[in-house]
């Protein structure tokens, strides 16, 4: 994203949140990395994304998934300078171990850092930058607090289901979990330290 000029990038306090949310930090992070679920619990930003097209590219502590834009819908005006020129880029949602997500969007940023506060508890700091403040209201960073009350409501669900009796873990999807599988390996790597 060499191409974005962040210089210019604009702290809007009011569009800040902070979300309390009953659920161990571990399993938003696990949400926030994988895409399988976008069809099923967000249903307006389903209607932007092409989930078909959506990609994951591993780095060593970080990770990146590519979103593409559905036909018509806003996407980034990429440079030809741009690896992805020709694109319809969505939004990069980028991951950086344990707890950072970098979300950029045509009209800019939000940063989520989200922060342990117990076992069951967590709280997700929400900050956004307005580059082009005429693109806000429009594609996949449209409506980010609908987005994030359909996350809250399933991590919490997620929550509740790992602490009953008949939980036994899953297999990982190979396509949609790779975000997740990384995640947990770093966990264990550091946690074995």
């Amino acid at each position: 994203l060499a191409w974005l000029p962040l210089h210019e990038f604009r702290h809007d306090p009011t569009r800040d949140r902070n979300f309390d949310i009953a659920a161990h930090w571990a399993l938003y992070v696990e949400n926030y990395l994988e895409g399988l679920h976008i069809p099923f619990i967000h249903p307006a930003l389903n209607k932007v994304l092409s989930v078909e097209g959506y990609e994951y590219q591993l780095q060593r502590y970080a990770n990146l998934q590519f979103a593409r834009a559905r036909e018509g819908e806003q996407a980034f005006e990429l440079p030809p300078g741009s690896p992805d020129f020709g694109e319809r880029v969505a939004a990069y949602y980028y991951w950086i171990f344990p707890n950072l997500m970098l979300n950029f969007y045509p009209w800019g940023l939000s940063v989520n850092v989200v922060q342990p506060r117990g076992i069951d508890r967590t709280r997700v700091l929400f900050r956004s930058y307005v580059w082009d403040a005429g693109k806000l209201g429009g594609g996949a960073g449209n409506d980010l607090d609908q987005v994030e009350m359909e996350d809250e409501e399933v991590v919490q669900q997620v929550q509740r289901g790992v602490q009953s009796r008949f939980y036994d873990r899953g297999r990982y999807s190979p396509g949609k979990e790779r975000g997740v599988h990384q995640f947990h390996r770093l966990l264990c790597e550091f946690l074995a330290q």
